[in-house]
């Protein structure tokens, strides 16, 4: 744990490398002439500030100073959002609200924030700046009360003048290059309990959250790789080491989560969606068939001796550690990239705080939280090691399947789906040959398990031809691989085009253009990657649905495809404070986006439903 703060507190120390905020912003006043106060922010390299959140505040209203008129410059545009990318350069005229005279110093309240363009994010700041006036030179207006500047529209122009408006107490909204959080979200109620809970409270909530996820398939492709890395380690290893073992794979795997977590919340970039790319995902996928050809004893997958021989001289008997530290790490990083409102939710926290450790502590119970049952499971697989035999063959083989299997589902994410299905059915012919579908049944054995085996092998061997053939044939869906050879298939085809389909793009620009053309229409927008585990439950499961077709057809459907995390990619999640699919989001008839209605991580049917059914 100790190691966990001081790499989290390192990883802190290292975002605020950019610029501290004195250095970001150095605001002034002075007297511009005899009547006009001038306010300016200086700002450092590559950094702008919102001009939502620029506001100046006389802090005494009683002081007998008040201010008459306000002026300043338009701001750009950025992103969408409207910033000051130089000084503000507020110009604001005075007048006396009581007889003074002489030099009578005054203060003002200067709040505002604003982000580094590398994605830093700074939080709300006031500083409070100290003026000496000549009341001699001002004109006298007792009608006038004091006034907070708030900042203009796109319709301002540097020369306009701006009437004061009447002042209220209001605190600065954060706003980061994240999604700002509103109070209705699921995530940002759990962004909540970090900013009010103790530092246990989080532990143990985020904890809770994690044994919940575990249930989810973002954490089912890693049972097969601990239990495979635990059982590679030989003959010999007890129940004990196959704990400590399991450990250190849950320990890295959470790591793991939490740099990238964190640096999701600082930056917006979301590290784990780096890793999706092609080449990376059909690497991964080969050394998983490595390691299933080993589990068939192909060959013996061992470290060279004269590697095997300096790690035992580190480490003692920690042979094995470094090898599925490193597993535990990148499976993190390339198996299981989901994104559910919990770690949503701590996401949003980092990004709105800049807090990295307690963030990040979060981030780290929610990943323990998931990999307690991966621990219970590496540690089970230990037990089988004592008892070497024949039988022990056939469990590595097992083992051997399910890495197989998962290398398919990696490539699956960068194959067409009609390849991918003749994969998994080679993949069946595989498993039904070897329980025996093609082998005769003994004359002696008519109600033996010899039968029974091959009975089950037959199944799983049409099973497997039929996802041969529905490949070849052009077939997507596993569940009918023989649609095409149906003559029903144009009618399925009719019944299907009676509801929406979903309009499919990868840019801001395409949104901006859908959601013009669709004044006076909803619009949900679903974003979604190929490599997301989630995405295609929400697609095969609930999207299928002939109830929630029905829901969706009172929508313009959009979805928003992330699968190649390039900059177009980058820029549309960070516009809305998306770390990672799967998330919907819905705008209403005007085009605004309804944050409180956002969906993060996956949802069955009935509620997804229910969720159409408040909006």
């Amino acid at each position: 744990m100790r190691f966990l703060l001081f790499l989290l507190i390192s990883l802190n120390v290292w975002a605020v490398g950019f610029l501290q905020p004195d250095e970001a912003f150095k605001p002034s006043a002075k007297m511009i002439d005899s009547k006009t106060l001038g306010v300016e922010i200086v700002m450092g390299d590559q950094i702008h500030i919102y001009a939502d959140k620029l506001k100046v505040e006389d802090i005494d209203k009683n002081d007998g100073i008040d201010f008459k008129s306000i002026t300043m410059a338009k701001p750009t545009e950025l992103d969408g959002e409207k910033v000051y990318e130089t000084s503000p350069a507020v110009r604001i005229s005075l007048t006396k609200t009581k007889e003074l005279s002489g030099d009578k110093k005054i203060k003002i309240k200067v709040s505002y924030q604003g982000c580094s363009s590398a994605g830093l994010c700074y939080e709300p700041i006031e500083s409070t700046l100290e003026v000496v006036v000549n009341t001699d030179k001002l004109s006298s207006d007792v009608k006038k009360e004091s006034s907070i500047l708030k900042a203009p529209d796109a319709t301002i122009s540097a020369i306009d003048v701006i009437s004061a408006p009447t002042p209220k107490a209001e605190v600065p909204e954060p706003k980061t290059n994240q999604k700002v959080a509103t109070k209705g979200s699921e995530t940002d109620q759990i962004a909540g309990v970090i900013k009010g809970g103790s530092l246990w409270f989080i532990i143990f909530s985020f904890f809770g959250f994690g044994l919940l996820l575990a249930l989810t398939p973002c954490v089912f492709p890693m049972i097969p790789i601990i239990s495979s890395v635990i059982m590679a380690q030989g003959a010999g290893l007890g129940t004990k080491r196959a704990f400590w073992l399991s450990v250190v794979y849950v320990l890295s795997m959470a790591v793991a989560y939490t740099i990238a977590g964190i640096l999701a919340g600082l930056f917006g970039a979301n590290l784990q969606a780096a890793f999706q790319t092609p080449w990376i995902i059909t690497l991964f996928s080969l050394i998983f068939v490595v390691l299933a050809m080993s589990m068939f004893d192909l060959f013996e997958l061992q470290i060279p001796n004269a590697i095997q021989s300096k790690i035992t001289k580190v480490s003692g008997s920690q042979s094995g550690v470094v090898g599925i530290a490193i597993m535990g790490f990148l499976s993190a990083l390339i198996v299981g990239p989901c994104v559910a409102a919990p770690l949503a939710g701590a996401l949003i926290y980092i990004g709105q705080t800049g807090d990295a450790v307690l963030g990040g502590v979060a981030l780290f119970s929610l990943s323990i939280g998931m990999g307690v049952p991966l621990i219970a499971i590496g540690t089970s697989a230990g037990k089988f090691m004592p008892r070497p035999g024949v039988w022990m063959d056939n469990v590595k083989s097992i083992f051997g399947v399910m890495l197989i299997g998962i290398s398919i589902w990696m490539i699956s994410r960068i194959i067409d789906e009609n390849i991918s299905m003749m994969l998994w059915g080679g993949l069946a012919v595989f498993i039904a040959i070897n329980i025996g579908a093609l082998e005769p049944i003994p004359s002696n054995c008519l109600r033996c398990a010899h039968s029974n085996k091959k009975a089950l092998g037959i199944i799983i061997l049409l099973y497997g031809m039929s996802l041969l053939l529905g490949g070849m044939a052009g077939a997507k869906n596993p569940l009918h691989p023989l649609n095409p050879f149906l003559p029903t298939q144009g009618l399925a085809v009719v019944n299907e085009s009676q509801h929406k389909k979903f309009v499919r793009i990868t840019s801001i620009e395409e949104l901006d253009a859908i959601l013009a053309e669709n004044k006076g229409k909803r619009v949900m927008v679903d974003f979604y990657a190929d490599w997301c585990t989630a995405c295609k439950e929400f697609e095969d499961k609930t999207f299928s649905d002939e109830k929630v077709k029905t829901a969706m057809d009172n929508f313009v459907l959009v979805q928003v495809n992330l699968t190649a995390n390039d900059d177009a990619a980058k820029t549309i999640s960070q516009k809305f404070g998306i770390f990672g699919p799967p998330a919907i989001l819905f705008f209403d008839e005007n085009g605004v986006h309804k944050e409180n209605n956002d969906i993060v991580g996956f949802k069955e049917p009935q509620e997804f439903l229910n969720h159409l059914g408040k909006l």
